[in-house]
């Protein structure tokens, strides 16, 4: 990307119908929506959002439960963030926009996609896979290492796991699978003190990723992946996911392409924010493709 001056971040609250959203925006022109993954915030994007504001309008929501945004005693499933994500587009007029998700946030950007395609023109989905998985033998040996989402998931256990005694569960999801900062992942679980916002976290689990993860493994999206351009961008060292289970998502999807990132893991924007805003740009057609 050429070097430019960084354009200035703004910082507001928006009233959503259901929610006071925290947003960071910069930037002007082709509207990009990002989406942070569990359990960050907007916080997550810091190091990308002034790369890609040298090209583009970057809108930056804490999702219900993290950073500075809301955490309401309400549901925290897929049609309620999704909800979320539509109500910031309205309140920013805006009409269509390249959402770009990581992690759970990257579920949101595909729901979003799928329930209201006018509303998107590409969709990119870092570190998952894009709501389809084909079951192999693989994706059984890597169940072990998500144990944590059930324990998250159950009620009264999840919370107490996210806010209690030394953090222990989520100060190891942050420290490996590649690792955050070690300052942006102490502002993370800091948060998590709050009770409303560590019942959140075990909510987001419990009424999204678990339920969300078994419907995309009964296929249950197989026939409704979008048909806008969808990039899949996964860290070279995430080896969550295996690899085979993507094979053939080309049959469902008309134009995805699936990428990876050299020497990054499951925190991917964290890791190679440069690099994840260039592919970003590039993929969206606002910049030049780079070999």
């Amino acid at each position: 990307m050429d070097a430019q001056p960084s354009p200035s971040t703004r910082e507001h609250v928006v009233e959503l119908p259901e929610l006071r959203a925290h947003v960071v925006e910069a930037g002007a022109g082709t509207p990009i929506l990002l989406l942070h993954g569990f359990p960050q915030s907007s916080r997550e994007w810091s190091r990308a959002i002034p790369l890609l504001a040298q090209h583009a309008h970057v809108i930056a929501p804490d999702l219900r439960g993290f950073g500075s945004s809301e955490a309401p005693d309400a549901r925290y499933g897929l049609a309620q963030l999704r909800g979320d994500a539509v109500a910031l587009l309205n309140a920013r007029e805006i009409e269509r926009a390249v959402v770009v998700g990581h992690d759970i946030g990257a579920l949101v950007a595909m729901s979003l996609a799928i329930e209201h395609p006018e509303r998107v023109t590409h969709v990119g989905v870092l570190s998952v896979p894009p709501m389809y998985l084909r079951p192999r033998p693989s994706m059984v040996r890597s169940m072990p290492g998500l144990w944590f989402q059930y324990a998250l998931a159950t009620p009264r256990l999840g919370a107490r796991l996210l806010r209690g005694g030394r953090q222990r569960l989520p100060r190891w999801l942050l420290a490996g699978y590649g690792g955050v900062p070690a300052a942006d992942a102490e502002v993370y679980v800091a948060s998590m003190r709050d009770p409303a916002r560590a019942r959140a976290g075990s909510r987001i689990y419990r009424q999204l990723v678990v339920p969300e993860f078994l419907r995309i493994v009964r296929g249950a999206f197989r026939d409704r992946l979008p048909t806008m351009p969808i990039l899949v961008l996964l860290g070279g060292d995430d080896h969550v996911l295996p690899r085979d289970v993507l094979e053939g998502i080309d049959r469902y999807a008309p134009d995805v392409r699936i990428e990876e990132v050299p020497g990054a893991g499951h925190w991917l924007v964290d890791d190679q924010p440069e690099e994840v805003a260039r592919r970003v740009l590039a993929f969206a057609g606002l910049t030049t493709p780079m070999p």
